[in-house]
């Protein structure tokens, strides 16, 4: 090199640059990319200006079957005094004026990602946060200037484990580099962030119930095994197995769990099927291990000393609530809470994927 200081700082800057690329391993889709790329973009522009508001909306995304469940569950929820949070119901609501946005399809997202694939998938989940930000509706599939509005959302709950995996590195990426404060909580993340935490060992031994269309799909797995591995976890194990609401669920669950081959000790069990019912479920517990019954010699021997449960709506619940509170969001009004749903669908004359959000109870002529 004919000049000795150019070379002397190329050494110098090398060490640095080795450090971003290895801080890039995983790049953003080109969707988000473009909207941080542009501060003209009026998806950059809206996030920018976002400020969480009391009178704003919860927003569920996912299919129709758990927005509906979750909504329907976080209703009627009257677990906490409304005034000081203490746990004892008040025969109010503990959501008591609060609005539940659902950004719901029936198409499962598997079927999306089989048929589109992964970029495909994470972009039309960025999508659909962006969408419950926006304060835009278009009231048919047909309105290409939006002719309605709705509030914005002052949290967003990805209630699908697909858009949970898939899409969540992609938001968290946006609202991030875009200075948009807005959580966005995923159930089966917290869920397995918490046994974590709870168990406070890194080899944990985990069930996973779950709705019976995700046990062969794999989801659940991945999830667990980029969890674990965040966290150093070596040895952890899960098992996944899908459960419909019927009598002695945690009874069919052992068997299968046994039947599978498994003689591990449980620490903990993961709860994400909205239908079952957890009460239920923690009295067939009691009964398994009960010193008075036979079960306890063998079932009984499947749970570790401290097992403990996990649910999928005590996590979400539990995580909107206190948000709520300690960022005084709570409308404070005396009334329902209230339930609105929205449909994504395809932005007419676009071929980018580009959707708007139509009513749910848009009936075409």
């Amino acid at each position: 090199m004919k000049n000795p200081r150019l070379f002397l700082l190329a050494l110098l800057l090398l060490p640095a640059a080795c450090q971003r690329q290895a801080e890039e391993t995983r790049p953003t889709i080109p969707l988000v990319r473009e909207i941080l790329g542009d501060r003209t973009d009026p998806r950059a522009q809206m996030l920018r200006d976002w400020t969480p508001q009391p009178i704003a909306d919860i927003a569920l995304i996912g299919t129709e079957f758990t927005c509906d469940r979750l909504s329907e569950a976080l209703m009627v929820r009257d677990r906490q005094d409304n005034v000081d949070a203490r746990w004892t119901p008040d025969g109010l609501p503990d959501f008591a004026g609060e609005t539940f946005v659902c950004l719901e399809e029936a198409t499962p997202y598997a079927d999306a990602l089989a048929r589109d694939g992964e970029e495909a998938l994470r972009g039309q989940t960025v999508l659909r946060v962006l969408a419950a930000l926006d304060t835009v509706v278009h009231i048919s599939p047909y309105d290409l200037e939006g002719l309605s509005v709705k509030p914005s959302s002052k949290m967003i709950v990805l209630a699908d484990p697909y858009l949970s995996e898939y899409g969540g590195f992609d938001v968290d990426t946006l609202l991030r580099s875009a200075g948009c404060p807005v959580p966005v909580l995923s159930p089966i993340d917290k869920m397995i962030e918490q046994a974590f935490e709870k168990g406070a060992r890194g080899d944990l031994s985990v069930g996973i119930i779950c709705d019976p269309r995700f046990e062969s799909a794999g989801i659940y797995e991945r999830i667990f095994a980029r969890k674990a591995a965040e966290r150093g976890s070596k040895g952890a194990g899960c098992v996944v197995v899908g459960m419909e609401r019927r009598d002695s669920v945690l009874y069919h669950f052992l068997d299968r769990y046994q039947a599978a081959g498994h003689t591990r000790p449980l620490d903990v069990i993961l709860v994400d099927n909205l239908s079952l019912d957890m009460d239920r479920i923690k009295g067939e517990l009691a009964q398994i291990v009960s010193v008075m019954n036979e079960s306890s010699m063998t079932l009984g021997r499947l749970f570790s000393r401290n097992f403990f449960f996990v649910d999928a709506f005590e996590t979400v619940s539990e995580q909107c609530y206190y948000y709520l509170r300690e960022k005084n969001l709570f409308t404070h009004n005396i009334a329902k809470p209230q339930v609105t749903v929205y449909r994504p669908v395809r932005k007419p004359e676009t071929e980018d994927g580009s959707i708007i959000l139509i009513p749910g109870s848009y009936v075409q002529n």
